[in-house]
């Protein structure tokens, strides 16, 4: 092993240190609540107006403290998952396989996906509450992958439903991994 010196082991540390210091001084206290935490929470997000709007939705969002807000939004990802299910499966039933089985083969896939995605996102809230942060973003993951998977097959029907599922859904992963409540 080569000896780099006395001062690359604390060179190191802080390389590693400072980021994610930097990271989390840019999370939410536990003691904000409201509009300001909502903006605080979303101006850290990829999709920031879609993350406004959705919390904003809810009237809990504005009561909630960082901690809730997160499983407030663990909660919205598994209603639009499951509201995506519902117009997916409305519109797959409706629609003939006969007629154009390209087209019904394709809402078969979305449909699959959102149907296995909504059995995974059911999962997080608990898994949440247990404090298994990491856990809770992989089955908010399904849903978002879900949504990303039928948004690539075109399915004109459910373009924007699939944005909103994949951004939203994106942004409580991202919020949920590298910024667990404290």
């Amino acid at each position: 092993m080569v000896n780099q010196g006395p001062i690359s082991l604390p060179l190191t540390v802080l390389s590693v240190l400072i980021p994610f210091f930097l990271m989390n001084s840019c999370v939410a206290t536990s003691e904000e609540k409201g509009t300001a935490l909502i903006r605080k929470t979303c101006n850290h997000t990829m999709y920031e107006k879609i993350c406004i709007s959705i919390f904003e939705s809810d009237p809990r969002s504005f009561k909630a403290n960082y901690t809730g807000l997160l499983r407030i939004g663990i909660e919205l990802s598994v209603s639009l998952t499951n509201d995506t299910l519902s117009y997916i499966s409305k519109v797959f039933d409706n629609t003939s396989k006969t007629s154009n089985h390209t087209l019904w083969l394709k809402m078969q896939d979305c449909h699959d996906n959102y149907d296995f995605a909504v059995f995974e996102i059911s999962q997080a809230t608990d898994l949440f509450d247990k404090g298994l942060y990491r856990d809770a973003s992989t089955k908010v993951g399904f849903a978002n992958e879900a949504a990303f998977l039928c948004r690539k097959s075109g399915v004109l029907q459910f373009v924007e439903r699939n944005k909103k599922v994949d951004k939203f859904t994106y942004d409580i992963m991202l919020l949920l991994y590298p910024n667990p409540p404290k």
